[in-house]
């Protein structure tokens, strides 16, 4: 796989410095008209625990947090971006929580926690010409409120708090990894 660049600017909340977003592209030829395999990783980069969410349903769309704002360019213009999605998007859960231990890593893609829903911009987009493309992640935990966490519907009252002092805990950051793939014909 090929490595990303990461960036990042710090946000207010715990742990400032705790997370690094990393993309990977499978290291080989890319061809028109196939997807490219591109791997995602959020890792704790501290020593100290850190709790954070996959994608959940609106994330990609950043109808909720935490945002996951995927892109695709070709010569410097977006190819491929989140399309709207049903706003009415499901309950936040406590499984959907995953404590890092110090310097693990998880694919937030993967349904491990509870949450992980694939990125569609990357698993549904096929390069149309040669040459070569960004792929762009950029995961923001900077909600000004905690609510804005919560599902539309289905949101249990009785877990509340609970979700309340859960969302706390996750670094408030925005993360931006890219990696650039060359397709072929």
């Amino acid at each position: 796989m090929s490595q990303s660049t990461p960036s990042d600017s710090e946000g207010g909340g715990r742990a400032a410095a705790a997370v690094q977003l990393v993309l990977r592209a499978a290291v080989g030829l890319h061809f028109v008209g196939e997807p490219v395999p591109i791997e995602v990783e959020l890792r704790n980069v501290s020593d100290t625990d850190v709790w954070i969410v996959g994608v959940l349903d609106g994330s990609e769309a950043g109808i909720r947090f935490p945002h996951y704002g995927s892109s695709v360019l070709y010569n410097g213009q977006a190819v491929a971006e989140p399309w709207a999605e049903d706003p009415l998007v499901g309950p936040l859960l406590r499984s959907h929580f995953r404590r890092l231990s110090p310097h693990e890593g998880f694919d937030p893609t993967t349904g491990e926690g509870g949450a992980g829903l694939p990125l569609t911009v990357f698993t549904q987009f096929r390069p149309a010409a040669e040459g070569r493309y960004q792929y762009r992640l950029t995961f923001s935990t900077e909600s000004t409120r905690p609510e804005q966490w919560f599902g539309r519907f289905g949101q249990r009252d009785d877990e509340r708090d609970v979700l309340l002092d859960l969302i706390s805990r996750v670094p408030r950051r925005v993360l931006t990894a890219t990696t650039d793939v060359t397709v072929r014909t």
